[in-house]
């Protein structure tokens, strides 16, 4: 009898395990038993021209944050040259509105400066603003196919989530904007001359001059610049505003830090100077006592690129 019970109880933890794995496999949209669970995120395959932007893995990510009650958030791999890249994408709760998108731009190289806990905290205050968020670890970081690039050809992987938005039933893709820190400023000037389709940008802290960089910088960051980008100098004017503003074509509002060693600010305001005199729609503000990220001037920091999106929502 005693052996008959003991049965019976692995019997019940057998059956208790395959269902949690199944609970698990479905958040992941992977197939269990040849029978494919569907993603929660489902896409108009329709608006794919290709594979590029197309969501081949999903979880749901459970955040601690004020405003997760608010929000859903999903940890994707999607492809991108045909490497899959990891990504996010947060949203408002509900389905029966569709918001505008803000494709974030992260800073950093290769695993320093990837998107994390903190990051998506504030990702979820940008979402709980009623925007989608879109955003890329680059290829080759977080477990991705692929080799970092820092403005290479990953810039593709920030240009694929411009399919993957349109693919998204809750996403107002005619009101797609961008907003890039330190490297992601870079990538968003790249993005921009590549031809993005988007209503407006806002960068904070950005290299615009990828050569200025590289001579006040310290060992560490010269070595990240000629590991991943080299010596050729076409290349490190490739990745600078500064040498192609005439290709900003786009609203751009530049928030950089007085006090950033990171970034000297003289790269934002040696742009602007150019933008200026070619008649190019941006604003340039200085926080005078302001460090890299602007951490030191959050709030006002994020009104301003609020109120820079809301702007040119309409």
């Amino acid at each position: 009898m005693g052996l008959k019970i003991k049965h019976l109880v692995y019997l019940s933890l057998s059956i208790a395990i395959l269902f949690a794995l199944s609970i698990g496999c479905s958040a992941q949209g992977i197939t269990v038993k040849d029978r494919e669970i569907p993603f929660v995120l489902v896409q108009d395959t329709d608006a794919l021209k290709n594979s590029n932007g197309k969501i081949i893995e999903q979880i749901q990510v459970t955040l601690k944050s004020q405003w997760s009650g608010a929000i859903d958030c999903y940890k994707i791999k999607y492809l991108s040259d045909g490497l899959k890249v990891i990504g996010f994408v947060l949203k408002p709760k509900g389905e029966s509105s569709k918001f505008p998108v803000i494709i974030y731009n992260r800073g950093g190289n290769r695993e320093f400066g990837k998107i994390s806990e903190t990051t998506l905290e504030y990702l979820a205050y940008l979402t709980s603003q009623n925007y989608v968020v879109l955003a890329s670890q680059y290829r080759g970081n977080d477990g991705g196919e692929g080799r970092e690039g820092f403005g290479g050809k990953d810039i593709n992987d920030v240009l694929n989530l411009m399919p993957l938005a349109r693919s998204l039933s809750f996403t107002d893709t005619s009101r797609i904007f961008m907003l890039g820190y330190s490297r992601g400023g870079m990538m968003t000037y790249i993005a921009i001359k590549d031809g993005v389709d988007i209503r407006a940008a806002a960068v904070v802290g950005g290299i615009t001059d990828l050569d200025q960089t590289y001579h006040e910088r310290e060992l560490p960051m010269q070595s990240v610049i000629s590991e991943l980008v080299g010596f050729d100098k076409n290349e490190w004017k490739n990745r600078s505003a500064y040498y192609w503003p005439e290709k900003i074509d786009i609203p751009v509002l530049i928030l950089h830090g007085g006090a950033d060693w990171r970034v000297r600010v003289s790269q934002a305001k040696k742009l602007a100077e150019k933008l200026q005199a070619l008649g190019k729609t941006h604003e340039l503000v200085i926080f005078y006592n302001g460090d890299h990220g602007l951490t030191t001037h959050r709030a006002e920091r994020d009104r301003k690129i609020l109120e820079w999106f809301a702007k040119y929502a309409k």
